[in-house]
């Protein structure tokens, strides 16, 4: 890519926008590099070092999990002890990856490595990808495991599939931060097309309230070891929490630092949109007294277009964590310099991004923030119905003139509630939207 030229121009974001809007996964740019904001789940673990192998084994049982999920196979794998790209069926391709991961074991400065993509090029946005990252360096990184989804197939039935697999997975490795949710899809190492997708990443954050911006390979530092007491890196996730986009952990180290208990927590984000899940952690240095962490979840995945409005839910979990959310996190996978035409993020508006849930938050613009839209068709939500026993058509508030107790609250897939009929006549829910009434 050209650093004197626009990588889009004004009618292609318009473009890139409004399909993307329809169909994430919605692809754009240079043959063999093409870009698309996809569904992901990233955990980021802290560990001793006599852990690493534990942590590797854990990687590689999840590798063999998440390849049971996926409609499409990994085209390309990463060999890690060379660090090579192979097709997956290459004899140069381990078959035994718990020995791979102990040769890197015998050397304190080796990293293990295991990464698939569903695309001929590891430099474009994936459908399905693995990027597992085990470090031998736990006193200054987080091990990272980060996995691209893919969107049509998640819509098509597997929304609980997906979700019952993703908290198994949290389970497993007891993340210290977990965020699902939307991003531009950078799978593999994050290095070649790290431009383009610094660049999209901020022309779509003007678009879109729910995008994520995760860089394991940027943000996954930490400072918990002795060397560093005291002293935490302000861009980096170590200093605290993205603002949850989606689905996110908070995990029994981050509830000390914010200063309340899981009842606490549960009491101020009550809400039904909200599910709110415990999840045994073991006792150790960063979980002396043994809580649990909590797994959160946001009511449904949506990347909450801005001309939609400010999202509540985002704003209530927001309000929750600003006490620990990391405001200064470096967004940008390359530093900027003089000259560029095309938009990423500084410091300045990294900040105002950070912060973008924040009532006094100006972002994208004053212009254009405004609190969150209601319908402005009442009779076009009144169009979607579901009768008593049907799957519900969309997560919100219900109610039917056959129900004189109030509206009810339904989520997507699961049956509408009875009765079948009142003394007033049969039953016909109405969607009335995702506010209250």
């Amino acid at each position: 890519m050209s650093t004197t030229e626009l990588f889009l121009e004004p009618e292609e974001v318009e473009e890139f926008i409004r399909e993307t809007k329809v169909h994430p996964q919605w692809f754009y740019g240079y043959e063999g590099r093409e870009l698309g904001i996809c569904p992901f789940v990233t955990f980021y673990i802290y560990h001793p070092r006599e852990e690493y192998m534990s942590v590797a084994r854990r990687f590689i049982a999840i590798w063999e999990q998440f390849q049971q999920l996926m409609d499409e196979p990994f085209k390309k794998v990463f060999k890690s002890r060379t660090q090579v790209w192979l097709r997956p069926h290459d004899k140069r391709f381990p078959t035994d990856l718990i020995a791979e991961a102990e040769y890197h074991d015998k050397d304190e400065f080796k990293n293990f490595y295991l990464l698939g993509t569903d695309m001929d090029s590891p430099d474009e946005s994936p459908r399905w990808s693995y990027s597992g990252f085990v470090t031998s360096n736990p006193g200054q990184r987080y091990s990272t495991l980060k996995l691209i989804f893919r969107y049509k197939w998640y819509i098509d039935g597997h929304q609980r599939l997906w979700k019952d697999f993703v908290r198994d997975c949290v389970a497993s490795l007891q993340p210290e931060h977990c965020y699902t949710g939307y991003e531009v899809g950078t799978g593999g190492l994050s290095v070649m097309g790290a431009y383009e997708s610094d660049v999209l990443e901020r022309i779509c954050a003007d678009h879109f309230y729910g995008m994520d911006v995760d860089h394991p390979s940027k943000m996954g530092y930490q400072y918990h070891d002795p060397f560093h007491e005291g002293f935490v890196n302000p861009s980096d996730l170590g200093a605290g929490l993205r603002p949850p986009t989606w689905c996110f952990m908070l995990s029994p180290f981050w509830q000390r630092k914010l200063g309340k208990d899981e009842q606490q927590i549960r009491a101020e984000l009550r809400d039904p949109r909200i599910r709110i899940t415990s999840i045994p952690y073991a006792t150790n240095k960063q979980n002396p007294e043994g809580a649990n962490g909590l797994w959160i979840e946001l009511g449904e995945l949506d990347l909450y277009p801005v001309d939609k409005g400010i999202p509540d839910l985002l704003v209530k979990a927001n309000r929750l964590i600003r006490p620990i959310r990391c405001d200064e996190l470096n967004l940008t996978t390359l530093d900027p310099w003089d000259g560029d035409p095309n938009p990423r993020f500084d410091y300045e508006s990294s900040l105002r991004w950070m912060r973008r849930f924040d009532e006094d938050s100006d972002w994208p613009s004053a212009d254009v923030r405004r609190p969150p839209a209601q319908p402005a068709d009442a009779a076009a939500l009144v169009r979607l119905r579901a009768l008593p026993g049907e799957p519900c058509p969309r997560t919100g508030w219900w109610g039917s003139p056959a129900v004189t107790t109030g509206a009810v609250f339904a989520r997507q897939g699961e049956p509408m509630p009875g009765p079948q009929s009142t003394a007033i006549g049969d039953v016909i829910w109405m969607y009335r939207g995702t506010q209250a009434p």
